[in-house]
């Protein structure tokens, strides 16, 4: 974490971290926000056929950020160890849909460091925007799923897709974004790597990362498939496959 906290970026950039599932840790102006961060083994521990395939990078004890983004409510989402374990709940924003955001409490976080903000809502949060898009929940638990596009005041913008399945409406949602974080893994109701290659080829982002495919060896997909259906019909597009907590600067 320190290492996050110390990255050298210029004003106008920004750097990316890979945590593995659907996590991320994003940096710019001297911000940092996490996305999604999976970092215990919640699921395998209700379900011992999810159990994690790689080790945790980063524990939670060690994870500090301004800003703690929940797309859902599912474990490898919106983990509840990772949550019990944080030590700055106090000192952080927490932004989430509208049952997250009842989860969260139930966890411990305080109510006034929470922030709501469902599709088609915006907020500014420290100096960043944050917009909910649509996304298709795959069952009613997790009906408020919601993507989110995060975009810093130095126009470093990004887009995560959440847990979703595809259609046409999605499409029709998908913003302009420089960085897309899309799930790939085409199982339990998301998108799998040919539609998510879709969705890419439709936003152009300026490039497209996969996620949601290495955790678990039952919920898993070959993310070269993913680059092969966008390279096929737009080789022009950018794809990067993120080692684990190796940051991608841009």
């Amino acid at each position: 974490m320190k290492e996050i906290i110390t990255i050298k970026l210029s004003d106008e950039e920004a750097a990316l971290w890979f945590l593995g599932q659907a996590g991320y840790i994003i940096r710019s102006l001297g911000k940092t926000v996490v996305i999604d961060p999976y970092l215990s083994d919640s699921a395998g521990k209700a379900t011992p056929d999810f159990s994690r395939a790689v080790p945790i990078p980063l524990p939670p004890e060690e994870l500090k950020a301004d800003i703690f983004v929940t797309t859902h409510d599912h474990l490898d989402h919106l983990d509840p160890d990772t949550i019990s374990r944080y030590k700055h709940k106090n000192a952080t924003v927490f932004i989430a849909p509208r049952l997250a955001c009842r989860k969260l409490e139930s966890l411990g976080v305080n109510p006034t460091n929470i922030r709501r903000i469902d599709s088609g809502e915006s907020l500014v949060v420290e100096n960043i925007q944050f917009t909910g898009i649509y996304a298709i929940p795959n069952e009613p638990s997790v009906i408020d799923t919601c993507g989110y596009k995060i975009e810093f005041e130095n126009g470093r913008s990004l887009y995560h897709t959440a847990d979703t399945g595809f259609s046409e409406l999605l499409m029709q949602c998908v913003p302009k974004a420089e960085l897309l974080l899309v799930c790939i893994n085409g199982k339990w109701g998301n998108m799998d790597a040919m539609e998510a290659a879709a969705l890419t080829r439709k936003m152009k982002p300026l490039i497209a990362i996969p996620n949601h495919y290495d955790v678990m060896a039952l919920n898993s997909e070959n993310p070269e498939s993913f680059r092969f259906f966008i390279q096929e019909n737009d080789p022009d597009l950018r794809v990067e496959i993120l080692e684990i907590m190796k940051p991608i600067i841009w």
